[in-house]
């Protein structure tokens, strides 16, 4: 009975080792697979670029190591740390005390609730804008668009909010979008300024153009990832 009690508990032992070396095996792979694919964006854009988009994708989630990071990408640790301290400040990662990041939970509901906020926050600031600040804005791009609108933003607090949201999820947007059906409706909000009665159904309409573009974009990557061998 002593014998077949000690040959069940190694058994049992080794049945968890091989689960959990299994587990770190492919955990490893996993994280070599994202490095080997970011290494190759590197070199066209910033650290805090590159892995901004590789969450806002969806292409990093969960919990993953500062040093996996840097190891990853084939740069020094330093560039990484830095970027990292962006992408907090940004709401995209959670510094954890072990040295880990987890990365922020990109959801649909959230998309379209940071855009419809981002909007509601925009109008604000419009209609307190000097005649001579609000003519300017129509000759904008639409990136910088929203630029002066935080810029111009009197609440700390909001400026914040309309600044981590344009250098986020609209700069994602707008760099990833064909531009075309974007570009139109940015440009039918720009010529509401000229009517301010029609500018929040045109922000309505443009956040919720935002939102869906961003939502595609993510869905259309994703899709791509399943489709290859």
């Amino acid at each position: 009975m002593a014998k077949a009690s000690r040959f069940l508990r190694e058994v049992f032992f080794h049945e968890k080792f091989f689960l959990f070396t299994k587990n770190i095996i492919m955990d490893t792979i996993y994280i070599i697979m994202i490095g080997l694919e970011l290494r190759k964006k590197y070199k066209s854009g910033s650290a805090a670029e590159i892995i901004r988009d590789a969450i806002l994708f969806g292409e990093i989630t969960g919990e993953i190591g500062q040093n996996e990071f840097a190891d990853s990408l084939g740069i020094s640790r330093m560039p990484v740390r830095e970027a990292l301290i962006t992408l907090e400040y940004h709401g995209l990662i959670e510094k954890l005390p072990n040295q880990h990041v987890k990365i922020a939970d990109i959801n649909d509901r959230a998309v379209k609730d940071s855009f419809s906020d981002m909007s509601l926050l925009e109008l604000e600031v419009i209609k307190n804008l000097p005649a001579e600040k609000l003519k300017s804005l129509s000759t904008l791009s639409q990136i910088e668009f929203h630029r002066a609108l935080y810029k111009n933003t009197a609440s700390p607090l909001r400026r914040t909010f309309l600044r981590i949201i344009t250098e986020t999820y609209l700069m994602f947007a707008v760099e990833h979008s064909d531009g075309r059906k974007l570009d139109a409706v940015f440009g039918n909000l720009r010529l509401s300024l000229e009517d301010q009665s029609m500018l929040k159904a045109g922000y309505a309409v443009y956040s919720e153009a935002l939102a869906a573009e961003m939502i595609r974009i993510r869905k259309d990557k994703r899709r791509i990832k399943h489709a290859e061998p």
